[in-house]
């Protein structure tokens, strides 16, 4: 007999500690992607809190952010969250430890928990599909025990993304997922788009059973760990030596590539990490040379351009002139070029930003 669901055991984890590098120079350290206004006058985390907040109760979310953000965020969502469930992290260890704490806070209020972990920094229409969907993925984690991804149909062969196949079944609607790539090489996404692979959205759910079990048995040392911080959770010092152990891996990679335990379901609503410059152009109104502009204090003027993103600010007049696929964004202290087509390489831009102690303050600010 198929499990029953009680949706009052369903709770939503928003991961909210990444600086947004594929970003700069609007993205910074001190001020990352998620707090950005880039669509609305609601930043990304805003954005993401609300929908969360039509799927769960609000004491049903817990944002999980580094010490460096807690401050920041419980001013942006003032009497909008519980301050409790702001989770701040001692020390930054990517997303698996992030989660793993998140599920030892849950685990305390609630052992049948199933557990939806979401980035902050995503942009979605088609909300009520997206809502409906999140609790379709609550209902089949409780129910089969496994982790529930959602997966993005491919456009192209972007290296930014994890990818996954899936094997469908008629009349299911969820599918086995048969093998799971993150980050691959341009060759490797090249095939996997061919072989119609999902982008994996970054979005996981499951029960904390099966949280624990898949830990145990991929990730051991994790599991050590977590248990020691489950069981010293009121203990913010212990908590911070603890932190200090945990190894810095992503999720992705610590389970998602090395489990059998994955079904997914085709995402229904539109979606985008907006991770780097050329997805925030293809989300922004363009003219009829296909050229965005981001801000409203943007002002720049074009003779024969075209599918160009510009950004500006301070009343400054930018000109193109014969250019084509560019990034113009243009801060007080940081300007950057850079061709649409690589702009998930602007990462590597900043690696090579914050490792000169001269440049490191335009990233690290």
């Amino acid at each position: 007999m198929a499990t029953i669901f009680n949706s009052k055991h369903h709770y939503i984890i928003i991961l909210c500690g990444g600086t947004g590098p594929r970003l700069w120079p609007l993205s910074r350290a001190s001020n990352p992607k998620q707090f950005l206004e880039l669509f609305s006058s609601q930043s990304l985390l805003e954005q993401t809190l609300a929908r969360a907040q039509k799927i769960v109760p609000k004491n049903n979310i817990f944002i999980v952010t580094n010490q460096r953000y807690q401050q920041q965020i419980s001013k942006l969502l003032a009497n909008q969250l519980p301050q409790s469930n702001i989770i701040s992290e001692p020390d930054k260890r990517n997303t698996l430890q992030a989660i793993s704490y998140a599920v030892a806070t849950i685990r305390h209020l609630d052992p049948k928990a199933v557990i939806s972990s979401i980035p902050s920094d995503h942009f979605i229409y088609h909300t009520p599909i997206f809502r409906q969907q999140l609790k379709q993925s609550a209902s089949i984690a409780a129910s089969l025990n496994s982790f529930v991804l959602i997966g993005i149909k491919a456009t192209s062969a972007n290296p930014s993304y994890g990818y996954f196949q899936i094997s469908p079944k008629p009349g299911k609607t969820f599918s086995k997922v048969s093998q799971f790539i993150e980050k691959p090489s341009v060759p490797q996404a090249t095939k996997l788009l061919a072989k119609k692979a999902l982008w994996n959205s970054g979005m996981y759910t499951f029960s904390i059973d099966t949280f624990l079990l898949e830990l145990q048995k991929l990730q051991p040392e994790y599991f050590a760990l977590h248990q020691k911080i489950y069981d010293n959770i009121s203990h913010p010092n212990i908590i911070s030596k603890l932190y200090k152990l945990a190894p810095n891996l992503p999720i992705d990679t610590a389970i998602s590539q090395k489990s059998n335990n994955l079904v997914a379901l085709v995402a229904k609503f539109v979606w985008s990490d907006i991770g780097e410059w050329k997805s925030i152009h293809q989300h922004l109104k363009a003219d009829k040379d296909k050229n965005t502009i981001l801000g409203q204090s943007t002002k720049f003027l074009s003779v024969s351009s075209s599918n160009c993103l510009v950004s500006g600010q301070n009343d400054k007049l930018i000109g193109l002139v014969g250019v084509k696929d560019l990034a113009i964004i243009d801060t007080p202290d940081g300007l950057l070029i850079c061709n649409l087509n690589d702009s998930f390489n602007v990462r590597d831009l900043v690696s090579l930003i914050v490792k000169s102690k001269n440049t490191q303050k335009y990233f690290l600010d």
